[in-house]
This record gives structure tokens, sequence and C-alpha cells, in this order.
């Protein structure tokens, strides 16, 4: 049996001031009528089935998730008491799964990325789901489109399989992210994907390789499991959960695991991770601008505006910038530095005062 598990408890700083604490970046949708979240759902549901689907987030965001998802059954949500990165995350979502049914393969798909050629991508992860029930651990790369800094990239080996006409390869290593001399020399060679952060496995063979390389994850897990349908569960979820290390599922498993593979996804592929990236993801006007919300722009190129229906902004003679206008805050950034948008943020929340922006 496959089972299809979408973690929807992130929140995208590198969004801010659209992606909040309480309103993460999975549940914008940038005026195409359905929330990232909402997509991948539909995406999810159509390949393994609205009872084969579930949902992992943290609790503060259940609410709203379900204001999004109200047809989720409330069987299908698993909730941690706090985020604690993807390791724990995916932890405790196979230790909660194998006790509700047994050793599933089960795919990891995040909640926020943006994908088109929804045929490609179902063939991709139906193929995935089918390699772990071999016993492997499977990483959808994304095939290149340029020399990206901000992705990690998984350096691929010799085709070793394939399942209905999707190859699957060997992975000769993960890398972390590179520098752009880097990127533009894993771009050229052909043999290098992007790590897309989608993944297959069977319940058991994760917590395994979790045993084998976050032994302090795994004795925390373990102590979860046994409790889980007692009267101790909630307690001991509670207790334990914010002791769990934070990690992310590639540092702690995939950069050391020996049986993974890859399969690369033909599909179009983005996670938005910064402002900047929705030039790759929606059309720009006659000058280059992409416009959301009541703007009105003169001499103005190459701009990203995001705007409020209430109150109009207007842009004179101004290029390359990036501004957000929203009730909670006003973002004005040039578009190279879309990426400290993160830095600024965790400033914020590191201030007691200003958090509340946040």
């Amino acid at each position: 049996m496959s089972v299809g598990l979408i973690m929807a408890g992130g929140f995208g700083k590198r969004l801010w001031p659209e992606s909040r604490i309480d309103h993460p970046k999975q549940l914008l949708s940038f005026g195409s009528g359905e929330s990232f979240l909402q997509a991948a759902y539909r995406r999810t549901c159509s390949i393994f089935g609205v009872k084969e689907t579930y949902l992992v987030l943290r609790e503060e965001l259940k609410e709203k998730v379900l204001s999004h998802l109200p047809s989720v059954p409330p069987e299908n949500i698993i909730v941690e008491p706090q985020g604690r990165d993807t390791a724990p995350c995916i932890g405790f979502a196979s230790v909660w799964l194998g006790a509700k049914k047994g050793d599933v393969s089960m795919v990891v798909l995040p909640s926020d990325h943006f994908i088109r050629d929804e045929k490609k991508f179902t063939r991709v992860i139906r193929a995935a789901a089918q390699m772990a029930q071999k016993d492997y651990l499977v990483t959808i790369g994304i095939k290149p489109t340029r020399a990206e800094t901000g992705y990690g990239y998984l350096e691929l080996g010799k085709e070793m399989d394939q399942w209905g006409g999707v190859p699957v390869f060997e992975v000769e290593r993960f890398t972390e992210k590179p520098s752009h001399k880097k990127a533009k020399e894993f771009f050229e060679q052909g043999n290098f994907l992007w790590n897309g952060g989608i993944f297959a496995w069977k319940s058991s063979v994760i917590l395994q390789e979790m045993k084998k390389h976050l032994p302090k994850l795994y004795s925390g897990l373990v102590r979860i499991q046994k409790a889980l349908g007692t009267s101790e569960e909630e307690k001991i979820i509670r207790d334990v959960y914010p002791s769990l290390p934070k990690i992310s599922i590639d540092y702690g498993i995939m950069e050391k695991a020996k049986e993974v593979v890859a399969i690369q996804g033909d599909f179009f592929w983005d996670d938005i991770g910064n402002w900047q990236a929705l030039e790759r993801a929606f059309t720009k006007n006659g000058h280059g601008n992409i416009i959301r919300g009541l703007v009105e722009e003169e001499e103005t190129s190459n701009c990203i505006f995001i705007n409020r229906e209430d109150k109009i902004l207007g842009a004179i003679g101004v290029s390359d910038l990036i501004v957000i206008n929203t009730e909670n805050g006003t973002l004005v950034v040039r578009k190279e530095q879309a990426g400290k948008v993160r830095d600024l943020v965790d400033r914020l929340l590191a201030d007691r005062e200003k958090r509340k922006y946040v």
C-alpha cells in the first residue's frame, strides 16, 4: 500500500510579509484562486485518493489549514506539537502511520511548491511509490534550467532500474547549495539535479535509517510509538517532541544513507523560495513588471508589486525593485537582495516588540 504525506507545517520567511507564522507560505495563492496547499492536496488526492492522503502540520496551523481544506478527513491529520524541521516531522508521521496502517510506502511532498505538467508529475510520483516498495530511499530530482545557487543538488550515477518507462538512477552524492561557479559546472555537466525535497520510502526503512544516523531522534520516536493508542499518548508526545533534535531530512539522513535512488522530475517545478522567484512562475506585463493588487506604475520596469485591493500603490521611475504591501507590513527590497528577507524576519522574531508583525 502507498500513501501520500503532505508536510504542511512550514513558514516561508523569505516571502514575508505575505507569509507569516500564522499564515505561512503554503496558504498563499498570489491571485491564482488556489493556494499552494490546496493545489498540493488536489494533486496528491488524484494519485493516492482522499483516504490515503495525509497531512502533517504544527498544532497552531490546524485551524487555518482546515479553512483551506475543509473536506480533509480528521483522521488523516497528523499534528506536531511544534515545528522541529523535516526529520522529526517525517519520523513522527512514520511512527503514526505505522501504528494506523502498518508498514506503508509513503511519498513525502512539500505543501508549498509550484508545479505544472501534472500528468508528468503523476507518472513520476507513481514510479517513486513503487520503487519505495523495494526498500529504497527515493528522491525526486529536478532537471536544472539554470545555474541556481539557492538549491541543493544531487549527482546521478548509472541507471539501475525502470518503472513504467520512468528511469531510476543511483545517487552518487548530495551537495549543499553551491557557489555560482560550481552551480554553473553542475548545470553544464548535465548529470546533476536539483534536490526537490520530494521523497518516497517505507515507514520501516526511514525509521531504520534514523536509528542508524540520528539515534537521539529515533529513541524519542520509539517512546512516542509505544504511547500511541494509550491514555498516555498526548502527554508523551508533548513531553518528548520538544526534545527531538531539530534537523532536516537531507542533512540528517539522505546525505549519509546508502540505498538511495533518484528519479528525474520532468515537470515544471519551483519552490518559490523568495519573491524574485515569482518571475519564473508568473507572467510579466509589457514593462517586465509582475503586478498583483491595485498598482499604478509609470516609467517603471522589471519590478514585482504585490499590493492590497483597498489602497493604491504608485510607482514612478524605478526598476529592479520588489515592493510587497500588506495589512501586516511593507517590504521594499532590490531584487538581488531578495534572499536576505529571511535575515530581516529573524531579527524581527528576536525583538519582542516587533515579532508581532511576523
